[in-house]
Order: C-alpha cells, then sequence, then structure tokens
C-alpha cells in the first residue's frame, strides 16, 4: 500500500460557494441567518456559556486576520472552481461536506503521490482502498525562494491551475514533494 500523507487544503483557498458544493442543501431560512450573526450569538451565548460568547465575538477577527494572512501568503488557487485545480479543491471540499457539512480550517485528506500523479482520499477509514477518492495528474509547481513556506506544497495541474496545499509538518511537505518529483 502507498504511503499515505495527512494534509489539507490550504487555509487561504476561498471556501467555494454553496451551490457548488456536492450535495448540498437548500440555503437556510432567513431568521437562522440572523442568528448565526456573531453579536446574535453573542447575546444568546452570554448566559449560559462565556465562553461560547467570547468565542462568537472573536469571529469576525478571525476571518480578518485570515484575509491579512491570505496577504501575506499570497494567494492559494489559481484558474477557478472549472480548471483541474479547482475541481479537485471541490472533492476535498466534498469529502467534508458530506460529512460534517463545513469544515472551517481548510477541508483535511490524505495524499499518496506518484511522479505526476496525486490522489487524495478522506481522512476517515484509514487503510481502506475502497473509499471514495480524487486522482489528478499534477506536478510541483515552482515558488521563488523568498516566498516558500516549509509546510506549503504547490501543485501544478496541466492546464495551467494550480492548488496549495497545508501538510501538517515540514516532514510530511518534503516527503510529498520527494514523491512527486520525477
Amino acid at each position: 500500500m502507498d504511503e499515505e500523507i495527512p494534509g489539507r487544503l490550504s487555509t487561504y483557498v476561498r471556501r467555494p460557494a454553496r451551490a457548488l458544493l456536492p450535495g448540498s442543501p437548500a440555503r437556510a431560512p432567513l431568521p437562522r441567518r440572523i442568528g448565526d450573526f456573531f453579536l446574535i450569538r453573542f447575546l444568546k451565548a452570554l448566559p449560559d456559556d462565556l465562553a461560547d460568547a467570547v468565542a462568537a465575538l472573536l469571529d469576525p477577527f478571525e476571518r480578518a486576520a485570515r484575509l491579512i494572512g491570505r496577504l501575506f501568503h499570497g494567494p492559494a488557487l489559481r484558474g477557478g472552481w472549472g480548471s483541474e485545480a479547482g475541481r479537485f479543491a471541490l472533492a476535498l471540499h466534498g469529502f467534508h461536506w458530506t460529512r460534517w457539512h463545513a469544515e472551517t480550517r481548510g477541508p483535511r485528506g490524505t495524499f499518496t503521490a506518484t511522479p505526476g500523479k496525486i490522489t487524495v482520499r478522506p481522512p476517515w477509514g484509514r487503510g481502506d482502498p475502497a473509499r471514495e477518492s480524487r486522482s489528478a495528474v499534477c506536478a510541483l509547481r515552482a515558488v521563488p525562494a523568498l516566498l516558500r513556506r516549509p509546510a506549503r506544497v504547490d501543485l501544478l495541474f496541466a492546464d495551467g491551475s494550480w492548488l496549495s496545499l497545508r501538510m501538517n509538518t515540514r516532514a510530511d511537505a518534503v516527503r510529498l514533494r520527494a514523491l512527486l518529483r520525477p
């Protein structure tokens, strides 16, 4: 069996529109969407649990920090959702959407690679070859030395689109890069 390396889609890839996610349910009704607003969640959680209230209040700051991080780390997806990189990212989101409905820190998966090809599988049920997977033909994207991140792996697809993965450790990123090199 091939070596499976745990990782996830970079947190700096924008989340796809709800309609693009496989098996996405209908949009939530307006009262539910208003109830999900951070200030309403803060006021509802305040009498019960102070930790949840503070987490709800800090939500906009976490989103702003992610946007600022995207500025410093650069883009993580080029080519849009219709490109090969976008379809690969949607497959990763699809594993999580059908199982948990949302993943806020970038959908996780396990990656196996051979020179010129990468396969991603959902993280649950490790070692089961019958579980769903998505394969794509890709190569390593050349990144200038000043912009390289130790745990980031950039994949270049045949149509010119590219995608950034965030591995759990630097060693995992080095192993995945070594497996993808011809």
